[in-house]
């Protein structure tokens, strides 16, 4: 059973649960004119609570958010229990063993796409005896800490792999008190669960973390000044999951501190820049990099190019990235072999097996994109066609210096294709001009300052990539844009632009209209 707090147990900083949901009590004592005690709770979820901490004019304590805070009764709290407690509660009696749903549930949590696992497939050999647990789940089992000291170590100390996410952990001092009677330990899921490292020297730790190869640290409200600082923690790690944190800004590791790091998750963290990624390149060993949803916009390497000399697989789906020659740099990265590119603007209007062309096309070594190889024949198929149509246009820049450096600029890898498989004839090239024009329709886009651009743009351009090409014409950043379109026939006639996955032409955009951006 699940026991609440009396006023004994409980503490600023303690991690509770009422419900599903759990916090951080930051305060303890009366809330007059009421008798007993209570509790001021800094909720997880930002919306869960009624206030930041200032009840009926007097303030009890600093809630993160300003909806995140709120007075709870003592009585009404659940508190942490041991991990003893927790393994005798999960794995305690016959048919406690890990079912198929609860293994999936697990694979979800850790992103089982990306990483592989390792030894959950042995699940169902467990026994109810806890030494021959190897794997043990145990998310969502209120667990603040380890229990009495080497107990977990007498108990159950084959434990290869521990899945400890969204409990009611609350510093690293507990993981510590874990991992440290755990000497085969090689995989730790901790997300979710709201850890400090502040009242502890993360260096003292690392002998508790020798062995662990693998890390998960999904959901954490954590910084990469927050990741460097606890990583002394992990000398040996190879596999590291940090997605959907609170990443903005990155920094290049220190000499040491994840240098074995083979793979890498940051997805999900609002970094938008791939100066920040770049910062990275010099982990020696890196291989894989998940960057997918980080609100990327562009890429861009340095020439020649020095960094992320490792690399073999890059997931950049879900980003922002609206130019090509953005997917050109990626082939400046020696090492790559596979690529996951999905749901960017840069491939809207464009159909999925021309896109798989173009990728295939414009970066060499490429063997498997978007999960699918990518056979010689393949190749050699989409290298010829993306041949064909920009022949016309290096034909057009040989006595033209500076048009000709601008498509070199555009197709990097084109001059590469001519010496591979020689200059297409006139009669081979593709005349797209007479289809091009008629897809094109030449509008003015108008800012909220009177400042106007006139356009020639795609009819089957999407509104989504409209707004990146309005922010980056009248530098807006990423505010939020209001679009209007104006009818050049008559101009009362008015129409928000307001469905990003629309086109031009499902708006009627004719020639001559105005767009109005607003922000």
């Amino acid at each position: 059973m699940v026991g609440v707090m009396n006023e004994k147990e409980v503490a600023v900083g303690d991690r509770v649960q009422v419900g599903e949901d759990r916090g951080t009590v930051l305060y303890v004592g009366p809330v007059p004119p009421t008798k007993g005690t209570w509790l001021g709770i800094d909720w997880d979820d930002p919306l869960r609570g009624k206030h930041d901490g200032i009840y009926d004019g007097t303030r009890y304590f600093q809630a993160r958010y300003e909806t995140s805070g709120s007075l709870v009764r003592l009585e009404k709290v659940q508190h942490g229990q041991s991990i003893i407690n927790a393994i005798q509660e999960r794995y305690g009696g016959s048919g406690q063993i890990m079912d198929s749903k609860e293994l999936e549930e697990i694979q979800r949590a850790i992103n089982a796409p990306l990483f592989m696992m390792v030894g959950f497939d042995k699940v169902s050999e467990m026994q109810s005896s806890f030494d021959t647990l190897t794997v043990v789940g145990l998310r969502e089992h209120r667990i603040s800490n380890a229990g009495d000291p080497g107990q977990l170590e007498k108990m159950c100390s084959n434990i290869v792999e521990l899945d400890l996410s969204r409990n009611l952990l609350k510093s690293w001092l507990n993981i510590y008190d874990i991992s440290s009677q755990l000497p085969k330990l090689k995989f730790l899921d901790v997300s979710e669960n709201r850890l400090t490292y502040k009242d502890c020297n993360p260096s003292d730790l690392k002998d508790g973390f020798s062995n662990l190869e693998f890390l998960v640290l999904s959901k954490m409200e954590y910084s990469w000044e927050d990741i460097l600082n606890c990583a002394v923690m992990w000398p040996n790690i190879q596999r590291f999951q940090i997605s959907f944190n609170k990443i903005t800004s990155l920094s290049t590791p220190p000499p040491g501190i994840l240098h074995n790091l083979k793979i890498l998750n940051i997805e999900g963290n609002n970094i938008l820049h791939w100066s920040e990624i770049e910062k990275l390149g010099t982990l020696p060993r890196l291989e894989i990099l998940n960057a997918s949803n980080t609100g990327l916009t562009h890429i861009s390497l340095p020439t020649p190019n020095t960094l992320f000399t490792s690399l073999k697989y890059v997931l950049i789906s879900g980003n922002f990235i609206n130019n090509w020659e953005s997917i050109s740099e990626l082939d400046k990265l020696p090492q790559l072999e596979e690529l996951r590119l999905r749901d960017n603007p840069v491939l809207d209007g464009i159909s999925r097996e021309t896109v798989r062309q173009i990728i295939i096309a414009r970066i060499a070594k490429l063997k498997h994109l978007n999960s699918q190889i990518i056979s010689d024949e393949e190749r050699r198929g989409a290298e010829i066609d993306y041949l064909k149509h920009n022949g016309r246009m290096w034909l057009e820049t040989a006595v033209d210096p500076k048009g000709r450096r601008v498509f070199n600029a555009q197709h990097p890898r084109y001059k590469a294709l001519v010496q591979k498989y020689g200059e297409m004839e006139e009669s081979e090239l593709t005349n797209e001009k007479v289809a091009l024009k008629a897809n094109l329709v030449r509008i003015r886009i108008e800012s909220k300052d009177n400042v106007a651009i006139e356009k020639q743009l795609p009819l089957e351009m999407s509104l989504r990539a409209f707004v990146f090409l309005a922010q980056r014409l009248f530098h807006t950043g990423s505010a939020k844009l209001l679009l209007t379109l104006v009818s050049s026939k008559n101009p009362l006639l008015k129409i928000q632009l307001d469905n990003m996955m629309k086109t031009l032409s499902y708006y009627c955009v004719e020639d001559g209209d105005i767009v109005k951006v607003e922000w």
